[in-house]
């Protein structure tokens, strides 16, 4: 095509087509900062929601634990979540201020320790391992009689046959064994009695509730140590026997009943008050500690006021 044929050719186009062509521009992109600015507006929406569910988690925590220290849930209703929160970290941290003075004055002062055994399945000790605290076994058991003496010794009472004790050295203390390990250790409720000790003439039982000894050893009067023993479910007759396999255990005066002192625990027996002995239907001993003057035993029978 010479230059006429095409000078000729573009004067038949449509002037408004060059001048499209002349003004167009390519169509611009948008700035990086835009498309990230919407990013970055759906992660504002996003954050809030994430502060909530963190909020909702730390809270029912917060809850959880001055539940467990005898908070009912319902007497936390006044308090915000920040408060709730703020006294669960400083209690729990071992320290104190008003609120958390305020929220603790909610525990009931008439909660009073367990005095029987709490009733449990052979299914439900299954369920423990050993890495559980002392706080995961009573969530999972239920709380029940304490009898340690320093150290926590939960009894229950398995299948309506058998007592079961779980110790804990302390609070932090873990289980240590499987439920299955100690299933092996049930004692039959039937065939057993309580452990018992005799001396001195007179029989002595160990009692449920032991206390803790750190401040009364100065209060103890050796008395001597076991030498034999008798089937856990009979009663010893000689004296410094007894029905529990304790030979070498220490056997010290304590008032009116014993303290044993075994691999370096100590154990209150008190005295055993039992017909077989006095023939007193109220279970109750005329002739304590081989006390025989009339005005010794009035001082403790009542009947003989």
């Amino acid at each position: 095509m010479n230059a006429k044929k095409f000078s000729d050719a573009m004067s038949e186009l449509d002037t408004k087509y060059v001048d499209e062509a002349l003004n167009y521009k390519k169509k611009a992109q948008k700035p990086i900062w835009v498309k990230w600015g919407a990013i970055a507006a759906c992660l504002c929406l996003m954050i809030p929601l994430t502060a909530f569910a963190v909020d909702i988690i730390q809270y029912n925590a917060a809850v959880d634990y001055l539940n467990s220290l005898g908070i009912a849930v319902e007497d936390l209703s006044d308090y915000s979540h920040k408060e709730i929160k703020e006294a669960a970290k400083t209690i729990d941290a071992g320290e104190s201020n008003p609120l958390t003075e305020e929220i603790l004055s909610l525990i009931p002062e008439n909660k009073k320790p367990l005095d029987t055994p709490t009733q449990v399945t052979s299914e439900q000790i299954k369920e423990l391992t050993p890495t559980m605290t002392r706080e995961d076994v009573l969530s999972l058991l239920g709380d029940t009689q304490d009898v340690g003496s320093g150290i926590y010794i939960y009894l229950y009472e398995v299948d309506q046959q058998y007592l079961l004790r779980i110790p804990f050295a302390s609070d932090e203390a873990q289980l240590g064994v499987a439920g299955e390990d100690l299933l092996k250790a049930l004692v039959p409720i039937s065939g057993d009695i309580a452990p018992m000790v005799y001396v001195n003439d007179t029989l002595y039982q160990i009692v449920d509730s032991q206390p803790n000894f750190a401040d009364e050893k100065s209060s103890f009067n050796l008395l001597g140590k076991i030498e034999n023993t008798v089937s856990s479910s009979e009663e010893p007759k000689e004296n410094f026997q007894a029905n529990d396999d304790i030979v070498g255990a220490a056997v010290y005066q304590y008032g009116d009943n014993i303290v044993v002192e075994f691999e370096g625990k100590y154990w209150l027996y008190e005295h055993y008050h039992n017909t077989d002995f006095d023939g007193n239907s109220d279970g109750y001993d005329p002739l304590p500690n081989n006390q025989t003057s009339g005005e010794e035993v009035s001082e403790q029978d009542p009947a003989a006021n």
